[in-house]
């Protein structure tokens, strides 16, 4: 597990005191006042190369803080879509994901004893380690068909997982990775217009020039999101550009639409078909889309502001818990504290051991897309909820998309 140890915000403390403090002496030297470029300069000496801690962990009965990714973040994106998509399983018994909306569907079956690749298409919102967990000696079943029941991603969430591992801010549905909706939180890639209220991508398109989207798709780069919606008919389809565009231009200098493409990483509602090395999954790696066929379907192009930011700017994703759980407490089934964290919070496993450390159960929190904090009071009697009379232990552990903590471990006695 990724964690930053205490050291680093020692060093920290440190390094902020040596850049705040100072002496009121006027500076010396031959350059009184500074041109604009030796400004810049200062400023960029002065920048750190640690990213934000932004609690006090001693104001918590637990605080874990956790890294951020040491690749490059539009590298880092990619890469996280690319180990959702490459975990492997074998389909414990037969199951499947059937679903049947206004304008689409969902039509999955895993047979049993069959090797597949990648995390199921669901409506979990599971993250990798979930879904990891999940596995009994590399086997994976659901007693349920339904998509909110499989452990699983769809397009979004996958994608919401990939984003998290850097960015804290970029959470929620199709909806807030959408330009022109209320809670749109990407950016734009390029100089395409938006018209008022809204809610289908085709809007966006016949709001603007054939060219002015081309030169868009032109302006994407690797770790982007192209992002097709449909709110009216409650459909929507997002793919992350997993390498820059390949561009050519005719005579005129003008894009070839049908010639110039991008590649991408996308989670699917379909078994890649084209797929001809035996590999079953419903994971489109790079797939390739002409700006053509990009305009037809509605796709449009959008980035994230953080991929703009100085590691500085950043914060280190951490999971706390505000109060000791006491064995009174669970005994009794009147928990009272809270997990935060600065990060979408994707868990929370409440479970019950036996004196032999086998789980006898678990409560599950899970399915959350935005949640930044979780209350236990109202987890509190679903813990002990026909448990035997006996000794047991009760462990915490929350995880967000990055990685997990284990936050309390807690010896009781339960007695009806």
């Amino acid at each position: 597990m990724k964690k930053i140890t205490l050291l680093i915000l020692a060093l920290l403390t440190v390094s902020l005191l040596v850049a705040c403090g100072g002496n009121a002496e006027k500076p010396s030297g031959d350059n009184p006042n500074p041109s604009a470029s030796d400004v810049e300069e200062t400023k960029e000496e002065v920048l750190s190369n640690e990213p934000i801690i932004p609690i006090k962990v001693e104001d918590y009965y637990k605080a874990v803080l956790f890294t951020l990714p040491d690749e490059p973040f539009r590298d880092a994106i990619v890469s996280h879509m690319r180990k959702q998509a490459a975990i492997e399983w074998v389909c414990g018994a037969d199951f499947g994901v059937y679903e049947k909306f206004n304008s689409w569907g969902i039509d999955l079956t895993f047979k049993k004893g069959v090797k597949y690749t990648g995390i199921p298409y669901a409506d979990t919102k599971v993250s990798y380690i979930q879904f990891e967990e999940a596995l009994k000696n590399g086997k994976y079943t659901s007693e349920s068909t339904a998509w909110k029941d499989v452990y699983g991603v769809q397009c979004v969430s996958s994608i919401m997982n990939s984003i998290q591992q850097f960015d804290p801010k970029t959470c929620g549905y199709s909806s807030d990775l959408t330009p022109g909706v209320s809670d749109f939180k990407g950016v734009i890639v390029g100089d395409y217009k938006l018209p008022e209220d809204v809610k289908q991508t085709q809007q966006i398109i016949m709001a603007n020039s054939p060219d002015v989207m081309y030169e868009a798709y032109a302006s994407l780069k690797k770790g982007d999101i192209v992002v097709m919606q449909d709110l009216i008919n409650d459909k929507s389809h997002l793919r992350v550009v997993a390498e820059d565009p390949v561009i050519e231009k005719n005579n005129a200098g003008k894009i070839n639409k049908s010639r110039s493409y991008i590649t991408c990483v996308e989670q699917t509602n379909s078994f890649d078909a084209t797929r001809k090395d035996g590999v079953k999954t419903t994971w489109y790696l790079d797939h390739k889309y002409t700006f053509d066929s990009l305009i037809t379907t509605y796709y449009v192009p959008v980035t994230l502001e953080i991929y703009d930011k100085h590691i500085s700017e950043c914060e280190v994703p951490y999971i706390t818990l505000d109060n000791e759980i006491t064995p009174a407490q669970v005994a009794k089934g009147a928990l009272g504290s809270n997990i935060k964290s600065n990060f979408p919070i994707r868990y929370v496993h409440l479970d019950i051991l036996d004196k032999s450390g086998v789980l006898v159960k678990r409560t599950k929190v899970y399915d959350m897309a935005k949640a930044y904090s979780v209350g236990l009071r109202k987890h509190s009697y679903a813990v002990v909820d026909g448990l035997e009379n006996g000794d047991y232990t009760f462990v915490v552990t929350a995880g967000i998309a990055r990685d997990s903590a284990e936050l309390a471990r807690v010896d009781f006695t339960y007695s009806k």
